[in-house]
């Protein structure tokens, strides 16, 4: 599908799967007017759309749009994603019947096979004490299929950002999602950032989506796997309670040194490239990481997973979220 099927894709699904009429659907365009932007908001009246001057990434752009809506409410939806019945009322639902929950996904399966779960947040989203994500559903590249065995909703620690929802007074406290990110695990630094302040972060299963997944920047690529092993590193430095005198950060170092040697023996030097990149980043901006972290410490307690998923992975062959161990959460 190109650019224009997917985003009136979206848009249809949902009008059609939403019983609310009170909401505004605020399309930010990153670069250029194309087509799918020219006939748009003549296509769906309750659109407005913003262009911008160029591509300022996820984070900025989710930013830019959240300045401009005026609800209670704000939905961060990706555009290749449709919808279940009555999707978004489940999560208003959820929120205004548990005050102490900031932030809230749905359960994401994939688009193209709906048996599965989705790459981009699945059931919810959990973290290392290295920084390394994975959810209810996918560790690394290995995706469940989804049989309801996480349908329970669950204090999780981050939304995807494919479809978070989350108040706008508390996404303006915080100052947005950090544009340091540029793409990917900005949500999971808001989550990290919203629970500081004492908030919860949950997925209702009982709210589905169906997701693309990949279709802005391509899977593999050298982009992508720069920005998700360098966005990695800026999450565990800038948001980590402790470094125990600095052996965290050797132990990531180290992990990172493992993830080289595994790329060269699979020959991906996609993947190889992009983790040298990665540290070369960290090595030239870390005084600008450690600035930044100064300025987000905060005396709220989160419950990171006390191990390294990499470690289980890889070495313990641990594939599904059943297999990790609920007591190394705290």
């Amino acid at each position: 599908m190109n650019s224009k099927e997917l985003l009136y894709a979206c848009i249809n699904s949902i009008q059609e799967n939403t019983s609310i009429d009170d909401y505004e659907i605020i399309v930010v365009n990153n670069g250029p007017i194309n087509d799918s932007v020219r006939s748009l908001a003549n296509d769906f009246k309750k659109t407005t759309i913003i262009n911008n001057a160029k591509n300022y990434g996820f984070s900025k752009a989710c930013n830019i749009g959240a300045l401009n809506a005026s609800g209670e409410f704000l939905l961060f939806l990706n555009n290749d994603t449709i919808h279940s019945k009555g999707w978004i009322e489940k999560l208003i639902l959820f929120l205004e019947n548990h005050s102490f929950v900031g932030a809230i996904q749905p359960k994401i399966r994939n688009i193209k096979n709906k048996n599965i779960f989705d790459y981009a947040g699945a059931s919810g989203g959990f973290l290392d004490s290295y920084g390394f994500p994975f959810c209810r559903g996918r560790i690394f590249n290995s995706i469940e299929k989804d049989v309801k065995q996480y349908d329970a909703p669950v204090k999780i620690f981050w939304a995807s950002g494919a479809a978070l929802m989350t108040y706008k007074n508390l996404f303006e406290e915080l100052n947005g999602f950090d544009e340091d990110y540029f793409a990917y695990m900005e949500e999971i630094d808001f989550c990290w950032r919203l629970q500081k302040k004492g908030f919860e972060i949950w997925v209702d299963p009982s709210s589905v989506i169906y997701h693309h997944g990949k279709m802005t920047i391509k899977k593999g690529s050298i982009k992508s796997n720069f920005l998700n092993h360098r966005n990695s590193w800026i999450l565990f430095l800038k948001n980590s309670e402790t470094f125990h005198y600095g052996t965290m950060i050797f132990k990531r170092f180290i992990l990172d040194i493992l993830a080289l040697v595994y790329s060269m023996v699979r020959l991906d030097w996609s993947r190889f490239l992009a983790i040298i990149l990665s540290l070369c980043f960290v090595l030239f901006n870390f005084p600008k990481i450690i600035l930044n972290r100064k300025k987000s410490l905060d005396n709220g307690k989160v419950s990171l997973y006390q191990g390294s998923i990499a470690i289980d992975y890889y070495f313990f062959f641990k594939r599904k979220f059943s297999q990790i161990s609920l007591r190394k959460f705290s």
